[in-house]
């Protein structure tokens, strides 16, 4: 909180998917648009398939460094430029990233691509869409069942907020569901009813009679994915 008060946050902090950037006269009006990760998945006709997570293409999460002239990109921001850290920014080091497409085999051959764009949520909404669908659920079942996420580790992005024991669920998430966990001494914070996760997949498997049947699911929250067949 004592970083924040004396820093610029006119574009933002914190992981694209939720941070607010507030209207600043100086450049609001020549944005354009506010840039986040995609999540793409597809499977063709032969049965090639790829999960493909693009980010890290838009400024505004990665302001240029004042003296430098250049920015950090969105990736290279998670690294840290603190000494002696296992993150520290250093000559030749992969940064670290929250990007994690997904490709499945069931039975030795590929059968799921999937993923989502969300930053340090990202495999903890994936892992719970991947085990509901393991499960039984269908994929778009499991894309749309009310998820959630945690905030007890320091995040990716700057300023690496850390909030100790506390879970964010949607609304959908039943009450005693919501209240077992609060007996249990966590803080839960309740969200909107479709507001944790932005999953699309899409799986292939043999049809009868040959050949592949394919199927794709997507994520109905903010109305901004769709799966298509043709």
């Amino acid at each position: 909180m004592r970083t924040l008060a004396a820093s610029d946050t006119r574009f933002g902090v914190g992981e694209p998917t939720f941070a607010a950037l507030p209207p600043v006269a100086e450049w609001a009006e020549r944005e354009i648009f506010v840039g986040d990760t995609c999540q793409i998945d597809v499977i063709d006709r032969d049965g090639n398939m790829v999960a493909a997570t693009p980010s890290g293409g838009w400024l505004s999460s990665s302001p240029v460094v004042p003296g430098l002239g250049f920015p950090l990109t969105t990736r290279l921001q998670m690294t840290w430029l603190d000494e002696g850290v296992p993150g520290q920014l250093q000559p030749g080091k992969r940064p670290n990233t929250t990007l994690s497409p997904g490709l499945v085999l069931r039975d030795g051959q590929p059968y799921m691509a999937f993923g989502t764009p969300g930053g340090d949520q990202q495999d903890q909404w994936t892992v719970a869409f991947f085990l509901r669908h393991a499960l039984g659920m269908n994929l778009q079942e499991a894309i749309e069942a009310p998820s959630w996420h945690i905030d007890h580790f320091p995040g990716s992005f700057w300023p690496r907020a850390l909030t100790l024991n506390r879970l964010t669920v949607e609304a959908r998430l039943p009450e005693h569901t919501v209240q077992a966990l609060r007996d249990a001494g966590h803080e839960v914070r309740v969200g909107p009813d479709w507001s944790e996760g932005r999953i699309s997949a899409c799986t292939r498997e043999p049809a009868a009679g040959g050949g592949l049947l394919l199927r794709a699911g997507a994520n109905p929250r903010g109305m901004q994915g769709y799966a298509v067949g043709r």
